[in-house]
């Protein structure tokens, strides 16, 4: 099993004119976003290069254990994913899903959904970590043939001039009049919840697998203040 490290190999951008897309499908051995299935322990990875769908995946190894199982990145600078996230223009994110028998437990049964989480990590002095998730999203664990991978895909609107999207909650310090349009010119990282944040669950067992890792992102969004890196 690899651990997450520092240093992160220059991935390519796309070129388009209106939209480009940032995909990460490890066909090449290696994870240079920076993926990782995180706990409050870190997080790990194994790049399996066959079973997935199709080719190589991301395992979460076994056993990993968690309350909310993720999918997490938060990219490097002069990176891909970095690029996209900064951008201002993010339209969606996606992400292809497998659960496995793990072996270990407790294990968790109930049904639940995926959720989509945006970090800003710089922009509180006092350095607290501001986020937005969404609300619901497709159905994930509970429901699911161990056998399947499964696609699960959010729309970010991050056009919108709401204090809070439709769909979406955003958890910032009150005294910071931190809005939707701060968060979208300042986004860190990105994560991919297994289980809604807003669950009540326990610390479970898990193996997962991800594959096909996409965000799409395109012309600026509507200019906003830019909170100090």
């Amino acid at each position: 099993m690899k651990t997450l490290s520092a240093a992160l190999a220059l991935a390519l951008v796309p070129a388009a004119s209106m939209a480009a897309q940032v995909t990460d499908n490890f066909e090449s051995g290696t994870n240079p976003n920076q993926w990782g299935w995180t706990n409050n322990s870190g997080g790990a990875y194994i790049v399996e290069m066959t079973g997935g769908n199709p080719g190589a995946w991301l395992d979460s190894g076994t056993p990993y254990y968690s309350d909310h199982p993720n999918l997490t990145s938060i990219p490097a600078e002069g990176t891909a994913l970095r690029t996209a996230l900064a951008s201002g223009a993010l339209h969606s994110a996606a992400f292809s899903f497998r659960q496995y028998p793990s072996g270990c437990f407790p294990t968790y049964t109930s049904r639940s959904q995926f959720s989509l989480e945006l970090i800003d990590l710089h922009s509180d002095p006092g350095g607290a970590v501001i986020e937005a998730h969404t609300a619901s999203g497709p159905w994930s664990v509970g429901g699911l043939h161990f056998s399947l991978w499964t696609h699960a895909s959010f729309a970010i609107p991050s056009d919108s001039t709401d204090t809070v999207p439709d769909g979406w909650e955003l958890n910032a310090p009150p005294e910071l009049n931190y809005t939707w349009q701060d968060l979208m010119q300042n986004v860190d990282g990105i994560r991919f919840f297994v289980i809604n944040p807003d669950d009540f669950t326990f610390d479970a067992c898990w193996r997962l697998g991800a594959d096909n890792v996409t965000v799409t992102y395109g012309d600026p969004a509507p200019p906003s203040r830019s909170k100090a890196r």
